[in-house]
């Protein structure tokens, strides 16, 4: 898909299919993620992959905005590892897991999948 009909393309949704997500499709999500460009290269994104149903009634516990998909990418990042701006110390983990999420996003899109 051409870059601009992506960008077009994605948007949130609201309402899951319970098909289960195929490992190869997860694995080229987290791929997108690993490429995302991250403060000095420091990459302190942490993305973990919840999709079993006990976890996935955890996640329920914690957020009603789950909207009962049936994988989740929990995208955290390390601030033992992130960079930090010297003249402020703005620890740019938070800057980071944006960029990644967003990659991933975009990477869900160009799947066929869809995220929220």
């Amino acid at each position: 898909m051409e870059l601009m009909d992506l960008l077009k393309e994605r948007h949130s949704v609201r309402k899951f299919s319970d098909k289960k997500v195929e490992k190869e499709k997860i694995d080229k999500i987290l791929e997108a993620g690993r490429l995302a460009p991250t403060a000095v290269n420091f990459q302190p994104q942490r993305i973990y992959v919840i999709e079993s149903e006990p976890s996935l009634e955890k996640l329920k516990e914690c957020t009603r905005y789950h909207f009962n998909a049936p994988v989740a990418l929990l995208v955290c990042y390390d601030n033992q590892v992130s960079w930090k701006r010297p003249f402020d110390n703005k620890d740019m983990g938070e800057v980071d897991a944006a960029i990644v999420s967003t990659q991933m996003m975009l990477e869900v899109t160009n799947l066929g999948l869809g995220t929220t």
